[in-house]
């Protein structure tokens, strides 16, 4: 039986944490033993119900974090670690190599290439590692590493029956609600997602947006609402540990956010029956097609968004339609299984190696 840890040193929730979560809990119906290595008392910790929590302070010296991190790997008998991004990926492996045993899968973000600084090539050498990558194409384009053991592709993806028995958050009557999905790095579409409201206000329509993920400036973005008059009309939700019902109570959401954050935002959208709109150029777009199961917009144009937005409202039949046929895609992928069947593959091919080693 495969024993797997997911190393998340950061103590906020977020597209990452919420992957592990989904990959955590398809391993384990196939039989895999699962835990997650966080802060504990963290949301992490609180967001990661469902699976083993081990409580770990990640202090940012990666020899004793380490050294520290390897006690852990013993205790729990790892086959493998997996680790997202470049110091963490340093401490887990020489971890591994503290334990004497186990190998590291290094996930690289959704739509991005791996980073591989110095720090990389010598993880790479101090323990066993396999890249995981979100798609082929990322695979390919990604810089060669010596001694790297492989690269494993595992689609981001989520199981959408849960979502199912969502209740939606109440909302006003006589009001639209647009969800707004952001991250850091999003101030440019963000920006112009507020633009667009302030237009449709502007025009008349009753329309209130919600601001779901964490922005780069919490105090700009007020700002820049405040200027745009729209006031009571936005709330700024942060990142909460279960989303569903908001997004559920959302007559459209608009992603905005990229990688993780925004592919597992889009997906939980779909999967709701809520009508997507991505910010073209944003991972979240390959879930999407145009006018079928969701709508691409421009980053800058808020005109011609409202008035894509304007034309939905107008007519409930068709974002009503698009919602469902969003939900019938994401229904019928198997993108979650997939992956899990890539994650189980590489662990008995770290094992194998193991053993002739």
């Amino acid at each position: 039986m495969s024993r797997l840890i997911f190393y998340h040193p950061l103590p906020d929730w977020g597209g990452l944490a919420r992957v592990y979560v989904e990959l955590g809990k398809a391993l384990a119906g196939r039989g895999a033993t699962v835990a997650v290595v966080c802060p504990g008392g963290s949301s992490v910790a609180e967001g990661c119900r469902g699976l083993d929590v081990i409580p770990f302070d990640d202090r940012g010296a990666w020899l004793s974090d380490g050294n520290r991190l390897a006690g852990v790997l013993r205790e729990f008998s790892a086959d493998a670690v997996c680790v997202a991004h470049d110091d963490p990926h340093l401490t887990v492996a020489w971890a591994v190599r503290r334990s004497g045993r186990g190998a590291v899968l290094r996930r690289v973000p959704t739509g991005a290439e791996a980073e591989v600084s110095l720090g990389t090539r010598l993880a790479v050498r101090l323990a066993p590692t396999w890249f995981v990558h979100t798609s082929a194409a990322e695979a390919k384009a990604s810089e060669p590493v010596s001694r790297l053991r492989g690269r494993v592709i595992a689609d981001l993806a989520i199981d959408p029956s849960p979502l199912e028995r969502v209740i939606a958050a109440p909302t006003p009557i006589g009001t639209s609600t647009l969800v707004v999905v952001t991250d850091p790095y999003a101030q440019r579409a963000t920006a112009a997602a507020l633009r667009t409201v302030a237009t449709l206000r502007g025009r008349g329509h009753p329309v209130r947006a919600i601001l779901v993920g964490t922005p780069h400036d919490v105090n700009e973005v007020r700002v820049h609402a405040t200027a745009l008059g729209l006031g009571d009309a936005l709330t700024i939700l942060g990142d909460p540990i279960d989303r569903a019902p908001v997004l559920a109570a959302a007559d459209a959401v608009w992603i905005t956010a990229d990688r993780d954050d925004g592919g597992i935002a889009v997906l939980d959208a779909m999967a709701l029956g809520r009508t997507p709109i991505v910010t073209r150029g944003v991972m979240a777009e390959r879930f999407v097609t145009h006018d079928q199961t969701g709508i691409v917009v421009d980053r800058d144009d808020a005109l011609s968004t409202a008035a894509v937005i304007t034309l939905l409202q107008a007519d409930a039949s068709l974002l009503e339609q698009i919602g469902h046929a969003a939900q019938l895609s994401i229904r019928a992928r198997r993108g979650l299984s997939a992956s899990a069947d890539a994650f189980m593959a590489v662990l008995n091919e770290a094992a194998t190696a193991r053993v002739a080693a």
